[in-house]
């Protein structure tokens, strides 16, 4: 099967959202690559919501789902319950308040063929609906084309809207055993930092450096550009660092009980080499804490030396020095008792 006979289903989950939503279906149904399916799941809107993607849905010429949840989900079990009903062979994730450019799934789709990619991920343009001002958010894409499993650092997320990934990742793992989210500790893992995590364990990712989204930065985003620092205002390093380790650990969990099956819709899963990989970020993570709980300064900065001298501080998804880590490590030092 070639990438012209593959399909896509774009599953939106909705709460409140009517002052967008329109534009944003009509950039669904207006797409170069027809999707074959829109599945709206909507969280218990009390505005026109509902009434707004209805009176779309009757005049699409794209068949439409609505689904209403019986009790609100979040977004992050909204769209991860949303997208197990989708029949496309692929999912593309869909937020209401933004609009996607008409080459989107068509820029997508050319990577549908190639058996060896469980997700595609494109850049943004990012709008300021305060100012007017648009910018390109390239989430840290620098060109387009084809990266390995394993290549991203394992907490990256890309945003939700600009994931479209195979459907078999849905069913990999229980989504509702997910384990806890390292940057919202208490939430499971969001949906796109779910989808990501299998993504880059079972298979290659193909990376567009085009902005095919305009993301909306307004006053009722769940998270901004800024997402991916997104910390609480009562920051406890230790109780970070205990998150990233305790979430680390169940990757590590999951990666073990992935099914046998799982290389044959994904050829490229090697299950040791992931092991070893998330093993080894819970073991710089580990050594790290070492630093904060050390009972003087002294010993603080003699552990941040060890972790430099042990290679703690390299990432290792392509073996840079983490600076950041460092100074951040050297500051907690500085400034304890």
């Amino acid at each position: 099967m070639d990438a012209a006979d593959k399909t896509v289903s774009v599953v939106i989950a909705t709460y409140n959202g009517s002052v967008f939503i329109r534009e944003q279906l009509e950039s669904v149904i207006n797409q170069n690559f027809k999707p074959v399916e829109i599945i709206v799941s909507d969280d218990g809107s009390t505005d026109a919501t509902l009434d707004i993607a209805r009176s779309i849905a009757e005049k699409s010429k794209i068949p439409f789902k609505i689904n209403i949840n019986q009790t609100n989900l979040g977004f992050r079990d909204n769209f991860l319950n949303a997208a197990l009903s989708a029949k496309g062979d692929f999912v593309a994730f869909c937020d209401q308040d933004d609009i996607w450019d008409r080459e989107k799934l068509e820029r997508v789709a050319a990577y549908f063929g190639n058996p060896n990619i469980s997700m595609i991920v494109h850049a943004a343009a990012s709008l300021d609906q305060s100012t007017g001002k648009l910018v390109k958010f390239t989430q840290g894409i620098q060109r387009t084309g084809i990266k390995p499993p394993l290549s991203y650092d394992p907490w990256l997320t890309f945003f939700g809207f600009s994931i479209v990934f195979r459907r078999e990742l849905l069913h990999l793992a229980d989504i509702d055993g997910r384990f806890r989210d390292f940057i919202v500790p208490e939430e499971k893992i969001a949906h796109d930092r779910w989808i990501v995590f299998l993504g880059q364990v079972v298979g290659e990712t193909a990376e567009l450096n085009l902005p095919l989204v305009t993301y909306r930065q307004h006053a009722t985003n769940l998270f901004g550009d800024g997402r991916r620092s997104h910390k609480a205002q009562a920051h406890d390093p230790i109780k970070e660092l205990d998150d990233y380790i305790a979430a680390t650990a169940d990757m590590i969990a999951v990666i073990r009980d992935l099914p046998d099956a799982t290389v044959a819709a994904f050829p490229l899963f090697d299950r040791g080499k992931a092991i070893h990989f998330f093993q080894k970020a819970l073991h710089q993570l580990q050594q790290r804490k070492r630093v904060y709980v050390s009972r003087s300064r002294p010993r603080g900065v003699w552990a941040v030396i060890l972790n430099i001298r042990g290679g703690v501080y390299r990432s290792v998804h392509h073996d840079a020095v983490r600076w950041r880590s460092i100074a951040r490590d050297l500051k907690y030092c500085a400034i304890r008792s």
